[in-house]
């Protein structure tokens, strides 16, 4: 079948060369025919220097040009053959097949070659199998479209978003920030950054939890801590227990009925976590995209990203968090999932006056400041001042909001038990009071 498709397809490009632009097919696609790959190099070589011609695959026209050398292709006779034989009209569906014969003979002669040398290279061939499943998917929904054509039913979209109070993605741990960002949007990573001990995994478990508490499943790749570790951390921020009380085992009657209801929630709820040692991304990639087959909305959180390894080798740490960076916007549109990832922060931040991290202070952060769609930064003033006025408050700083802006939310953080929890507008308003009242105080020193 796949030699019919291939001398279908290059005599409908020798009869009518204009369907060139639509032809995605590489030479290397055609291998039914010996001559076919030269075949399509040759055209795609005279489309392009004989496009000043009516027809730039006239036989006359490539019969000057290559002489001899087109015996190579089959000579005239073969070209005409094969122009002569082009029926129909469907060439779609032509090239189609060829795409498809060629990803199973490129598979075939993978798993050929390793079989041949004796070492098969497992983590290699996943990758080359993985490539060519990217390639049997690509073809004629790549490139331009009228921009009429991708909105379709975007009306009925609008909507229905007017029915979720303004909420268009995956529910945050933030009111505020699901009133900035209408929650986490599909085909967006946000990077989650602040120095150590600030709250960063807790926020992630809080976020994780409202989650999944709206449908939605959270998946996460833990690369610093044990699966059973974070689980914890849920227990006690959905439970309201002293994570102090759950290491040393002392809890009172409450706290197990608190500890009992937490587990009956978190059984409850479509959450996932994976502490794989070592984890790559290329293994995350891969989760990923068995995960979404199962979970159609599906959020992914990754803790932490400089601890991501790959199966590729880099010359430096920087290079390769980079690439790990560029692979998560990846992840992030191919299989349209939202991506939250946390990262570290350097140490200049403390060095200053002011200790609020900024874009600058994203340890290795070349791609990871270009790739995020939104950045937040993680502060809480009485980790380095204990006697303030912010005390128990942690600051949402959204740094970067490709779609949403910039700006500040503040939340209550319990540090016994890891929970986060919405200010309302009363608190808001004292603590505001608070801050101003401390201001003065200071000026009139």
């Amino acid at each position: 079948m796949s030699i019919e498709a291939e001398r279908a397809t290059l005599g409908m490009l020798l009869k009518q060369s204009s369907l060139m632009d639509e032809c995605y097919l590489r030479p290397d696609d055609f291998g039914a025919d010996s001559r076919h790959k030269t075949i399509m190099t040759t055209l795609q070589y005279a489309y392009e220097q004989f496009n000043d011609k009516p027809d730039p695959f006239d036989l006359v026209v490539m019969a000057t040009h290559w002489g001899n050398d087109i015996t190579k292709i089959g000579g005239i006779t073969y070209l005409m053959q094969l122009r002569e034989s082009a029926v129909g009209s469907n060439f779609e569906e032509y090239q189609r097949a060829v795409r498809a014969a060629s990803i199973q003979r490129k598979a075939a002669e993978t798993m050929a070659t390793a079989l041949n040398e004796g070492t098969v290279d497992v983590s290699a061939m996943k990758e080359r199998m993985e490539q060519l499943e990217e390639e049997q998917g690509s073809g004629e929904e790549n490139g331009m479209k009228k921009m009429s054509d991708t909105l379709g039913d975007h009306h009925k979209e609008v909507i229905k978003r007017s029915t979720r109070a303004g909420l268009t993605g995956a529910k945050a741990a933030s009111k505020d920030y699901n009133d900035m960002s209408g929650g986490h949007q599909k085909q967006d990573v946000t990077i989650v950054a602040a120095r150590p001990s600030i709250g960063k995994t807790a926020y992630i478990v809080n976020d994780a939890t409202s989650v999944a508490m709206t449908g939605y499943t959270a998946a996460i790749f833990s690369a610093e801590m044990a699966a059973a570790d974070v689980s914890e951390r849920f227990i006690c921020s959905i439970g309201g227990i002293d994570s102090k009380k759950i290491r040393n085992g002392l809890m009172s009657e409450n706290d197990w009925a608190s500890y009992s209801s937490a587990r009956d929630i978190i059984d409850s709820l479509p959450l996932y976590i994976d502490d794989t040692p070592g984890m790559t991304i290329e293994y995350i990639w891969r989760e990923t995209k068995r995960m979404k087959k199962q979970f159609p909305n599906l959020v992914i959180y990754i803790d932490y990203l400089q601890l991501i390894e790959s199966e590729k080798k880099f010359n430096s740490t920087a290079d390769r968090v980079n690439y790990v960076s560029k692979q998560l916007k990846k992840i992030a549109r191919t299989f349209d999932v939202s991506v939250i990832a946390i990262s570290s922060v350097g140490r200049k931040c403390e060095d200053r006056q002011d200790k609020r991290p900024m874009m600058s202070d994203l340890r290795e952060s070349g791609n990871i400041e270009f790739d995020a769609d939104v950045i937040i930064f993680l502060y809480r003033d009485d980790y380095y001042y204990p006697d303030t006025v912010l005390a128990g408050i942690i600051e949402l700083i959204v740094a970067k909001g490709r779609k949403i802006g910039t700006g500040t939310i503040q939340m209550f953080f319990n540090r016994k038990n890891g929970r986060f929890t919405d200010l309302d507008t009363d608190q808001k308003y004292e603590l505001q009071k608070q801050v101003r009242e401390r201001e003065r105080a200071s000026y009139k020193k």
